[in-house]
């Protein structure tokens, strides 16, 4: 690596790189250390989570964190985009997390105030975690002999929500066919989950099923959860925050990732 510079002058993140074939690469061995971590294994489960995020996001994870090894030990070379999530994954108590953060935040213009937002990665998750858990609880739903999915379905959001799926899409001025989940806050994420996982629960617990029993099983969940968040928030569900539309902030992350390593490469040339 190089990094031969003047006493006066502060370390650049590129006098750390390696290059290779026209591309700059970091060693994630010495990134943890500059991040505040004992070595690498510690750092090891902040790696996972932004390799997930890249899944999350249709990108691909082995050409941002390419696995060899140094010295006999495994090492991760990564892009700068992937050193940007890793910075977003890691604990932001740490100094030198906090100034990661700043250091890539302050190079992607409008999307700062955005992407610094912590809940923004964990929304991306929590949303997925919302897909995964419904498929489960629609298969519990079919054993219960449900048959009519989107009455099933309203249950729930009427005991939560007060409003049906379509109702609750027009008071929050969403499309028809938007996808609920794309615009909620981690807090409405996070009640949702519990209200899908403690439905599906239920119905799974029940000896003689049927449509009515398991979709009114589905209102009551639905309406505990909502009593529970009105009495810790002062407010009901449907009062909760418009949160910016998931889809648009993967777009903008996407082309961070451009941004990011595009500009390694126009540094190169330089």
């Amino acid at each position: 690596m190089n990094t031969v510079t003047s006493k006066k002058e502060r370390p650049n993140f590129l006098d750390f790189s390696i290059v290779e074939n026209k591309h700059h690469y970091w060693l994630a061995s010495w990134y943890a250390q500059i991040l505040g971590y004992k070595n690498l294994s510690t750092l090891k489960p902040n790696i996972e989570e932004a390799k997930r995020t890249c899944s999350l996001l249709n990108i691909d994870s082995e050409s941002n964190f390419i696995l060899f090894r140094n010295e006999r030990k495994k090492d991760y070379k990564l892009t700068k985009f992937a050193c940007f999530l890793i910075a977003l994954h890691a604990d932001g108590r740490k100094k030198m997390v906090k100034r990661a953060r700043t250091f890539f935040l302050n190079a992607l213009g409008d999307l700062k105030e955005i992407l610094g937002d912590e809940d923004f990665l964990n929304r991306i998750i929590a949303r997925d975690e919302i897909k995964r858990l419904n498929v489960i609880l629609n298969k519990a739903a079919r054993r219960a002999r449900v048959k009519d999915f989107q009455f099933f379905t309203n249950e729930g959001y009427m005991g939560m929500y007060n409003n049906t799926l379509a109702e609750l899409r027009k008071e929050r001025q969403l499309e028809s066919n938007g996808v609920m989940s794309d615009y909620m806050s981690m807090t409405e994420l996070s009640a949702n989950i519990f209200r899908v996982v403690l439905t599906t629960d239920r119905l799974k617990r029940m000896k003689n099923p049927s449509e009515i029993i398991a979709a009114n099983a589905h209102r009551k969940i639905g309406r505990q959860i909502r009593h529970m968040i009105k009495s810790n928030l002062n407010r009901v569900p449907e009062q909760l925050p418009v949160a910016n539309d998931l889809n648009k902030l993967i777009r903008k992350l996407k082309k961070a990732k451009m941004d990011l390593n595009d500009s390694v490469k126009k540094l190169k040339q330089d």
